[in-house]
């Protein structure tokens, strides 16, 4: 054998040598004997030596791996930690909503930590106050909203005043004041409390704190933690302060379009009344000439025809009928029919001079048949009138006179415009209907003139016109069949 054995094994090969020879005496066989007790002494000596060398080390090893073991238990909790924290992170600063992101973080806290009230402020510069309005007592929420200010002595001022964090691991070790300034607050007997100011970069956001009934609540470990969830607290309270002030001011802002929105609807309704109202005055086109910004609107027009139609009997009427509410509403039926069939020949009315309608033809726009227009009116206004008289059952009737020439048409008036013609056509057409006989159409010559060929006239030869002499006139008694 080869080691560290090998002297012993050669002392033991001649010990045995020894034992064999026959002549071996007693004094030899003592002499070997001690040889090998001293040998195997000193392999005792050896062997125990190496044993206390062995468990010695065998101890060193159970101690690391114990070490080992702890370090590792220490790693993967850390590891959770830092997943747990990430996970919170995500949750904190993606929602928006301070009650869900402190349920959230009770839920996956409530196993780590002691959070009997958990809680979360926001820093008011302006008041100088910090406002609790969302908390957490043993996981249920507290609607509960105070205000603590921090020109007084309280763990907000001190953490904001201060912008570093307040760790109380014994309430009882604090001044009468406070306990009882926390007690009012929270309604707790509470023992370890943790005030953590959120920052936003360099800004104080708001007070993240946390608080148990037991004393020494949390070592260094779970501090960091709570640490870091208030780094993402800052960013999340942040977030929820601008997206409720951005939801406010969208808020305001949708009221003021909507305010807008009606004011506009208003003014376009108020300015389309206008507008009509100008249309019941001016014609079309005259109006947007106006409102163009013309100041002096005249045209001349050498080709028109003019109507006139007065209500026959509707003076004596009048005089005589006590009601006048009727009384206009008899004339309001007569014209409203007349308006109609203006606006149905695409005609022009002129105006109303007391029982008396005026029409025009070809203005303000030039058409070619304006004077067949004017006929056809004129020969449904004698017939709607017969069906207004036999309706109302009065003894009235409608006289109607047309002339056709040149007129000039323009806009007079500053505060009440009015659309007028002038020129002597515009007289004669008035002398048509004043010479003329109820219930007909009374034309002068120009007009029989121009429509011969498709209706049907009675001559009623020459009579005297108030300011013309002598004129040859004729009644327009329908279209030729």
């Amino acid at each position: 054998m080869s080691g560290v054995f090998e002297e012993e094994h050669e002392a033991w090969t001649q010990f045995q040598v020894a034992l064999q020879k026959q002549d071996l005496n007693a004094e030899e066989l003592r002499s070997l004997a001690d040889a090998m007790t001293s040998r195997f002494g000193n392999l005792l000596k050896q062997t125990e030596k190496l044993t206390k060398v062995g468990d010695s080390a065998q101890n060193r090893l159970m101690r690391i791996q114990n070490e080992l073991q702890t370090s590792n238990s220490k790693l993967e909790k850390s590891i959770r930690n830092l997943q747990l924290l990430s996970e919170l992170g995500k949750v904190v600063t993606s929602s928006l909503d301070a009650k869900k992101i402190l349920s959230e973080l009770y839920e996956q806290l409530k196993d780590e930590l002691d959070l009997d009230i958990i809680s979360v402020g926001s820093y008011d510069k302006e008041s100088d106050n910090v406002k609790y309005k969302f908390s957490l007592n043993q996981g249920s929420y507290v609607p509960s909203i105070f205000l603590e200010n921090l020109n007084e002595d309280n763990y907000s001022s001190m953490c904001i005043r201060g912008n570093h964090e307040v760790i109380v691991e014994d309430i009882l070790l604090e001044s009468e004041e406070r306990r009882a300034g926390l007690k009012k607050q929270w309604g707790e007997e509470i023992r370890s409390v943790v005030f953590i100011p959120l920052m936003v970069e360099d800004r104080v956001v708001g007070v993240f704190t946390i608080q148990s009934r037991k004393p020494n609540a949390y070592n260094n470990q779970q501090l960091n933690m709570i640490r870091s969830l208030a780094s993402y607290l800052g960013i999340g309270l942040d977030n929820a302060d601008a997206y409720r002030s951005l939801s406010k001011r969208n808020k305001d802002l949708k009221s003021t379009l909507e305010k807008v929105r009606s004011l506009n609807e208003n003014l376009a309704l108020e300015r389309q009344k206008s507008e009509n109202l100008l249309l019941n005055i001016l014609p079309g086109p005259i109006a947007e000439r106006l409102k163009g910004g013309e100041e002096i609107i005249a045209d001349f027009f050498p080709d028109s025809s003019v109507l006139f139609a007065d209500i026959a009997g509707f003076t004596v009427l009048s005089s005589k009928m006590n009601d006048a509410e009727k009384l206009v509403s008899i004339l309001n039926d007569i014209f409203r029919d007349f308006d109609n069939i203006t606006q149905e020949f695409g005609l022009e009315k002129i105006k109303t001079i007391g029982d008396c309608y005026m029409l025009a033809g070809g203005i303000p726009n030039s058409v070619p048949d304006h004077l067949e227009r004017m006929a056809e009116a004129a020969l449904r206004f004698c017939t709607v009138f017969n069906k207004i008289k036999s309706d109302w059952g009065y003894d009235i009737n409608v006289r109607i006179g047309i002339h056709v020439g040149e007129v000039v048409a323009g806009v007079i008036g500053k505060y009440k415009f009015v659309y007028d013609l002038w020129g002597d056509t515009v007289n004669i057409a008035s002398r048509m209907e004043s010479h003329g006989q109820v219930g007909r159409i009374h034309v002068s010559k120009a007009v029989f003139e121009r429509l011969r060929d498709k209706y049907a006239f009675e001559s009623r030869g020459e009579i005297e016109v108030k300011g013309k002499g002598k004129m040859e006139t004729w009644f327009l008694t329908g279209q030729k069949d």
